[in-house]
């Protein structure tokens, strides 16, 4: 169950504590040691208390990842919406940027669904630029998904091809021709691939 869903675990009581320095304190986790990294001990040593005191916070890693995930786009968002400029494939683009800059975020979009209120906000602008976009109130959610899923999986694509023999130049491709070609002309934009693919699903021919 998402962080966002449970009932509050005497979040008021704690003074010292709050889901802020929890957040904070998860990020740096996060950004500096990798998901893996990630659990209630370690967040204890960066806070410098016991680790039993998390829990009058949150249930566990799960929560950690929920609050890390939305404070870390909270911090970035207001400048993140102002650039898109109510362009839904700059908004996109925006925030692949984002998840690229934070490696461990991607794959946590993907894992559990971001119901904090920095992403119920950019998930609002989102479905907001859709709709005025043209497309029909039936399949604004469902292509707000689509697009989604893209952005998080581009994010993560693009950080495997960062790593030394990730991509699909690692692999002899001389019996597939079709994808040879392919990756011998991709050019490395992967935010203009981001926002060729929002363009199409908004329904937009791209430039």
């Amino acid at each position: 169950m998402s962080y966002w869903l449970a009932e509050a675990r005497g979040r008021t009581r704690r003074r010292v504590l709050t889901s802020t320095a929890l957040a904070d304190a998860a990020v740096d986790v996060l950004d500096r040691e990798g998901a893996r990294a990630l659990s209630m001990r370690r967040v204890a040593d960066v806070l410098g208390v016991a680790q039993s005191s998390l829990y009058g916070h949150v249930r566990g890693r799960d929560d950690l990842c929920d609050l890390a995930l939305d404070h870390v786009l909270g911090r970035e968002l207001e400048r993140l919406l102002a650039d898109a400029k109510g362009d839904a494939a700059a908004l996109a683009v925006g925030w692949f940027s984002h998840l690229t800059r934070h490696p461990w975020a991607a794959p946590l979009v993907l894992e559990r669904t971001p119901l904090g209120p920095s992403y119920v906000a950019l998930a609002d602008e989102l479905c907001g630029l859709l709709a005025s976009s043209g497309v029909p109130a039936d399949d604004v959610l469902g292509r707000s998904y689509a697009i989604t899923a893209m952005v998080a999986g581009h994010a993560i694509a693009f950080e495997n091809a960062r790593g030394a023999g990730q991509g699909y130049e690692a692999v002899d491709l001389s019996s597939s021709p079709h994808l040879a070609a392919a990756v011998s002309r991709f050019a490395g934009d992967w935010a203009e691939v981001v926002r060729r693919g929002v363009m199409s699903l908004v329904g937009v021919t791209a430039r």
